[in-house]
This record gives structure tokens, sequence and C-alpha cells, in this order.
């Protein structure tokens, strides 16, 4: 769900707060700067000492598991 999402913003300028699965990220706390930044598949620590791209992390994952991990990556990158 994440990359259609990255997809949709980024090539049809579908803004995140509209996006169906922009919505439930939104509402679980996740920031429309760290999903916009995120958007563009860059390097995220996916583990304290370990960088690793973000579209890796978070597909082939059912929306909620996608979604579970975004937060705990978030928790892990938070922006400053």
């Amino acid at each position: 769900p994440f990359e259609g999402l990255a997809e949709r913003n980024n090539w049809l300028g579908i803004q995140i707060a509209e996006d169906v699965f922009g919505k439930v990220m939104l509402a679980a706390g996740l920031a429309e700067t760290q999903i916009k930044t995120w958007s563009v598949d860059p390097q995220v620590n996916i583990t304290k000492d370990t960088l690793g791209s973000v579209f890796d992390q978070l597909e082939d994952l059912d929306a909620q598991a996608c979604l579970d991990k975004a937060l705990e990556l978030a928790k892990l990158n938070l922006l400053q």
C-alpha cells in the first residue's frame, strides 16, 4: 500500500491527506512530512545500526502490517 501511495502522490499529484492509505497513516500518527520524505525511497534506519530502503521494508505487506512497520520505522527515524 505504501508504494502505491507514493506513486499516486509523486506521479498523479494526489495529496497524502486525500489518499486512502495516506489517511490511515496520518490517523495513526505518522507525520505528513515523514510520509512525503519516504515517498522517494530514501535510505532509512531499519535497525538502530543499519540503513536500508524504506520501500524494501514496506513492500509485500498487507495494509495493517505495512502500517505497523511504518510506525516502527518512524520511531527509528524521527525527523529533526
